[in-house]
């Protein structure tokens, strides 16, 4: 840490912007998700399903993949995704965890364990190498000063035990406590008939009381839900940030940037020398036993998706390279 905290000067200000914040959007099936992440400023959305085909005025990039995800982590990382986007909506981060899932457990996967899953390793190292992942990619962006907005889906289900209904989402206890973490606010969406005009509105809910137990978080609006619409949410978390300001006389300012930057350590990869490593490694274990070409092939799409080859990589995706010999070592106890 080459940080000397006793020359860091006190924290006294409140930031009263929606940048570097990052907020949960749950809500059930056509209750105005993707529409209400849509109209948040110069939005680009990470999209792991179809879902914004009524949509407009949004950059839509396909992720099919956690590696697809790290790389257009990357590109928002530079000046150039700063001057082009101001939020970045991840549609559906239920589906990003799931696909994070699948990826740490190719990389927790031996000779002597294959795990489909992260979530499906023994004593919580499953959950911990997933929350580690995804801090890393959501902290590169939290520095940026982009505004996350992070969709996950609800769903009726019912308490074994109890015997109650309740709405939850529709990711496991476990995997929602790795998506969670990472949040700042979590706010449901509902879908309700106005009596009077026998039309259907959508509400934004603030309190545990919109039936979404998980409702809440650092701020706390004044007001129980909103009408959906961006500019109310928008106004209902800075009059939050207004009343924390009052109740404990502190000042607000305006920033495009958190309070307080974490740096990320980027480690510097030889392109070159990864790929002639993985091609020593590959016609190695080849030479010892063809059967081994499953084993390989797992390995590469555990790091780049179904269907992809390490070949077909260039420099600028190194750090992929970089996992996919660190994983075969592994996989074949190469020293």
């Amino acid at each position: 840490m080459a940080v000397n905290i006793f020359q860091v000067p006190k924290k006294e200000t409140v930031n009263r912007s929606m940048q570097s914040k990052s907020i949960m959007v749950v809500g059930k099936s056509k209750s105005g998700k993707s529409t209400l992440c849509s109209e948040a400023p110069r939005p680009v959305f990470l999209m792991t399903e179809n879902g914004v085909e009524a949509l407009t005025g949004m950059v839509p990039i396909p992720i099919a993949s956690w590696s697809d995800f790290k790389q257009a982590v990357n590109q928002l990382c530079t000046p150039q995704g700063r001057e082009n986007f101001d939020s970045v909506v991840i549609d559906t981060y239920t589906n990003l965890i799931l696909l994070l899932d699948k990826y740490v457990g190719g990389k927790l996967s031996t000779e002597k364990q294959s795990l489909d899953f992260g979530s499906d390793a023994d004593y919580g190292k499953g959950a911990k190498a997933m929350r580690n992942e995804l801090g890393i990619q959501l902290q590169k962006l939290a520095n940026q000063g982009y505004i996350l907005l992070n969709i996950v889906h609800a769903e009726d289900k019912v308490d074994f035990d109890t015997g109650k209904a309740y709405i939850g989402t529709s990711l496991s206890n476990s995997l929602y406590g790795v998506a969670e973490k990472f949040v700042d606010q979590i706010i449901y969406l509902k879908t309700e008939e106005d009596r009077q005009s026998k039309t259907e509105k959508h509400y934004i809910c603030f309190t545990k009381k919109g039936g979404f137990n998980g409702t809440g978080g650092r701020f706390t609006p004044n007001v129980e839900r909103v009408e959906c619409s961006y500019k109310n949410l928008e106004d209902a978390i800075l009059g939050a940030v207004d009343t924390l300001s009052e109740t404990k006389g502190v000042k607000t300012v305006v920033d495009d940037k958190p309070a307080v930057q974490i740096e990320v350590a980027e480690e510097t990869y030889d392109f070159k020398a990864l790929k002639d490593e993985f091609q020593t490694i590959t016609n190695q274990l080849m030479a010892e036993d063809t059967a081994n070409s499953d084993a390989i092939k797992q390995v590469v799409e555990g790091v780049l998706g179904a269907g992809k080859t390490a070949n077909k990589l260039t420099p600028a995706q190194a750090e992929l390279m970089a996992e996919i010999v660190t994983n075969l070592k592994q996989r074949f106890n190469i020293n």
